[in-house]
């Protein structure tokens, strides 16, 4: 064995083991759909990996209508097919030289919202297949069905179904004990966008410097600890806060685009998805969009991953990529 193994890396235990090249993904219990998460192990030791998307998004595309371009940006980011929408109408409207609405506004705001209480409870619902929490999962995704078509009315009747299951799992030690201190983020991490990025004490927010969003009173909340638990604790302060702006706006309202008149220009919107600010710019050609720019939050985030797996034990290593919420879609390429 000696003369076998003299040549191996040597682990941190000191013993010499065959490192082992595994896939996890596209699809894996805890991950999401189209996540491809490749580790390099070392035992049950992680020596360093990395995350790519099979389905990231390719801008470079052919000149398109506008009307066509907003169905087909919404329709590409299934996990958050409401904010693109947005963020799509914002960046045409910019272009045409339209100020915004604030009636129109309120019902968008509404609607951004919405999606952000479903997302987060869609990422809980991951988070309960991943560490085989059968009634997270089960809980979590019935309310995130009831929520993503729910009225105003209907959201503020799940508010005490919403403050149960976050009381239950901030006081459920065992969930406590498996994410605290498990993906902290390396320090001196850049351009953090979102939950992960309030997670960490930073006020990171694009809806700050909405004028909407002053109007119906946000006020912006953070933890600081930066790890897997922060990022859980941050997504529950996010969808009671969500709620309460909801109450505040109204009725959700899908976004759709103003009229227009087939106008020339570039422009440029920025949203707070539920995993953070995206940035869309185009320009466009007598109604006809010709060139896109778009930067994501999970653009920046998958390169998190190779920092935050390299040393960690295998469990601990999916747990804090699941923590990140990577949506594959909203990678572009």
């Amino acid at each position: 064995m000696v003369e076998v193994t003299k040549d191996l890396p040597r682990s941190a235990d000191g013993l010499a083991m065959d490192w082992l090249e595994v896939p996890f993904g596209p699809c894996f219990p805890g991950l999401p759909g189209g996540l491809k998460l490749t580790l390099t192990l070392d035992g049950d030791g992680v020596t360093e990996g990395q995350a790519t998307s099979l389905v990231a998004m390719n801008t470079s595309s052919e000149e398109v209508a506008v009307e066509t371009f907003i169905e087909r940006l919404a329709a590409a980011m299934p996990l958050a097919p409401v904010s693109y929408r947005l963020l799509a109408c914002r960046a045409i409207e910019q272009a045409a030289g339209l100020e915004p609405d604030p009636a129109v506004e309120r019902g968008r705001a509404a609607a951004l919202e919405r999606e952000r209480i479903a997302s987060h409870l869609g990422w809980l619902a991951q988070l309960g297949r991943q560490l085989s929490f059968v009634w997270l999962t089960r809980r979590a995704a019935a309310l995130q069905l009831e929520t993503q078509r729910a009225d105003r009315e209907q959201l503020v009747a799940l508010r005490p179904a919403l403050q149960s299951l976050i009381a239950r799992l901030e006081h459920t030690p065992l969930l406590k004990a498996r994410l605290k201190g498990i993906g902290a983020l390396p320090h001196g991490s850049q351009d953090l966008r979102g939950p992960v990025a309030r997670a960490s004490g930073r006020t990171e927010d694009a809806r700050q410097a909405d004028a909407m969003y002053r109007e119906l009173g946000f006020e912006m909340r953070a933890e600081s600890a930066g790890d897997a638990w922060a990022r859980l604790r941050q997504r529950h302060v996010e969808i009671m806060t969500s709620l309460d702006l909801v109450e505040v706006a109204g009725d959700p309202e899908l976004p759709k685009l103003r009229a227009i008149d087939n106008p020339s220009g570039t422009g440029e919107a920025t949203v707070e998805t539920p995993r953070g600010r995206a940035t869309l710019r185009l320009t466009q050609e007598r109604g006809q969009v010709v060139s896109v720019e778009l930067d994501s939050a999970c653009s920046q985030h998958i390169g998190l991953v190779a920092d935050l797996v390299e040393g960690q034990e295998l469990g601990d290593a999916l747990v804090a990529v699941g923590s990140l919420d990577l949506s594959p879609w909203e990678v572009t390429s």
